[in-house]
């Protein structure tokens, strides 16, 4: 990932009109969150203000008010203090504020009673925190509704007070009237200028959206002009956060019943459009706000929170859905790379002779370069070897294709011109090939998202025999892994969404490459890999057995930690062993394969 190079020197924490010091060259982003109902202060980082990756931990948990923390919103001044208020209950008349100088140790929290003894006053959500130069003061602003009991009429406006010291606050004032309803105000300056966006509240019962506006100011407090303009027209989305990058503004917004983010950018603010580049956020991620942070702060959260979980494997853009072979004297593992929203384009393979020291050894097939009937969704592949040959099974476009190598680093060449399984013509979303060669000689291909398939192969290991076979396994999702032991065909899976933290693996046994399958019953015996503390998404894995030994492992891909989700994952190496009836034990992802200075399983061909 390129680091900007340019920042708007007016943008500051949060986007507020009050910038520290912090040159380009040594700044990073990071971007305030919760999850759930309000957890405490989730962080994730950038370096270009479009690419998030979760730092994995809770940095501050709420002890204030109705003990929420939704919407955290951060202020970094000038001495080096971070200074973070947040929504503390649905129903509270204040909010929380605490501060720290380096985002891990915070000072003792405090409840701001903003809207205490304002009659008709009902919440206080969505503060953010601000500092006025002029004034050498602190303006908070934030939304609430208040009731006017007279007539009756309730109206949702945004509010602001200034204070000094945060124990003595100024008598909350109306930010701004813009006519309607409205909640979620965040305040960028730039060019002498101060624009204020914010959420138009949606009436659910009528599916009437409100859309996301923006209006103008000479000053932080003064009346705002609304622009005519909006940035999104009538959408189901809230929590706006703006960030300046010195090309364009962005606003991203959370489309709060879909469970992701969108967003917008203008050069002018008056025209906006969607960003032709690929914006990723983490899982989960809900209304936060972007601030400008030291890149050594960032570097020193980032060391923290890897310190925590054993090392990856595998380090790199091609990290994860892990196919692990044994071809000769080296292990070989065929990735999948990691891009936004999984467009990704080429393979790639790593080597190593003995499961501990990994090589990139090069990109060998690029779907725009060498495949004519998909240039995208490059995805979870395999490579088997027979005849003295090598077949690659790959993705893309959601078929599934093959190519042929003399080498298992390739050059591999498209064997068909054309997909081997094509997804329009079979029931199950066609990703995720498998190649198994059972103790007879006879190939099989395994895929299936949804629906576990399997074809026999013909002997050239580019056609089938026969129509393809359905079976089902319990609670699949994806990611089918066969092999056999002592006479018996293990199958494994994977469970729930990559995405999703508890993506995991469960398995069972059967007397037939075809089914039918018998998982154990119990959940703690039919699930083997699981997330663990910092370790999550812990699936779509493949299986090694170590040549001539009953030593076996599983390559398989987590979140990477600190916690990337669904689109940034990395490789990881876990022992798998059985008990004395054959069944698999359960795998702990916590518990690294190798410890540090281990020699592996080199590989002993006269075995």
């Amino acid at each position: 990932m390129k680091k900007p190079t340019t920042i708007s020197l007016l943008l500051a924490a949060l986007c507020s009109p009050y910038t520290p010091g912090v040159s380009a060259e040594e700044s990073s982003y990071l971007l305030t969150s919760f999850r759930g109902n309000g957890d405490g202060l989730h962080l994730a980082y950038s370096y270009d203000a479009r690419d998030w990756t979760d730092l994995g931990q809770v940095y501050l948990e709420p002890a204030v008010g109705s003990k929420l923390m939704r919407d955290p919103h951060i202020l970094l001044t000038e001495d080096g203090t971070y200074h973070m208020v947040w929504t503390s209950g649905w129903a509270d008349l204040g909010i929380g504020y605490a501060s720290s100088k380096n985002l891990t140790d915070w000072s003792e929290q405090k409840y701001l009673p903003l809207m205490e003894g304002v009659e008709g006053a009902r919440q206080c959500w969505a503060p953010e925190i601000y500092y006025d130069k002029k004034k050498k003061s602190y303006v908070i602003v934030w939304s609430t509704s208040v009731t006017n009991d007279k007539t009756g009429e309730t109206k949702f406006r945004a509010y602001y007070t200034q204070t000094k010291d945060f124990e003595k606050l100024s008598k909350p004032k109306i930010l701004f009237d813009p006519g309607f309803n409205n909640i979620d105000t965040t305040i960028l300056e730039q060019d002498g200028a101060y624009y204020a966006i914010f959420k138009e509240t949606d009436d659910q019962e009528a599916k009437n959206y409100g859309s996301i506006h923006v209006a103008k100011s000479k000053r932080l407090t003064d009346p705002y002009s609304l622009l005519e303009n909006v940035i999104l027209d009538k959408e189901q989305a809230e929590g706006p956060t703006v960030v300046d990058t010195g090309k364009a503004v962005y606003v991203y917004f959370d489309y709060y019943t879909q469970h992701w983010y969108g967003a917008r950018k203008s050069s002018d603010w008056q025209n906006w459009e969607k960003p032709e580049e690929d914006i990723a956020f983490p899982e989960g991620q809900r209304h936060g706000s972007i601030f400008q942070a030291p890149e050594s702060l960032v570097q020193s959260l980032l060391e923290e929170a890897a310190s925590v979980a054993p090392p990856p494997a595998l380090q790199g853009e091609f990290t994860a859905d892990p196919a692990i072979r044994v071809f000769g004297d080296k292990y070989y593992i065929y990735p999948t790379s990691d891009r936004p929203y999984w467009n990704t384009k080429e393979f790639a393979v790593w080597s190593s002779p003995n499961l501990v020291d990994w090589k990139k050894e090069n990109v060998f097939l690029d779907l725009r370069e060498d495949i004519t009937w998909a240039d995208n969704k490059a995805w979870a592949p395999d490579c088997i070897e027979h005849n003295g040959k090598y077949y690659f099974y790959f993705c893309g476009e959601h078929n599934i294709g093959v190519a042929v190598a003399d080498s298992p680093t390739g050059p591999f060449k498209d064997a068909l011109g054309h997909p081997l399984v094509d997804n329009e013509t079979i029931k199950t979303f066609s990703i995720d090939p498998y190649a198994f060669i059972d103790d007879d000689g006879q190939p099989y291909l395994y895929f299936g998202n949804g629906t576990p398939t399997v074809y026999r192969l013909n002997d050239d290991m580019i056609s089938f025999e026969g129509e393809h076979v359905e079976f089902p396994l319990r609670d699949f999702r994806e990611g089918i892994v066969v092999f056999k032991r002592n006479g018996k065909y293990y199958f494994m899976w994977s469970i729930d969404d990559a995405r999703s933290p508890d993506y995991r693996v469960g398995w069972g046994v059967s007397d037939s490459p075809y089914g039918p399958v018998v998982s154990p019953e119990a959940e703690e015996d039919f699930i083997v890999l699981r997330q663990n503390g910092p370790a999550q998404g812990t699936a779509h894995h493949s299986i090694v057995n170590v040549p001539g030994t009953d030593r076996w492992y599983v390559a398989y891909h987590r979140h990477a930690v600190p916690g990337g989700g669904g689109y940034k994952r990395e490789t990881c190496i876990v022992k798998m062993e059985f008990d004395e009836e054959g069944n698999i034990l359960p795998m702990d992802p916590m518990k690294p394969a190798f410890e540090n200075g281990d020699k592996g399983e080199p590989i002993n061909v006269s075995e």
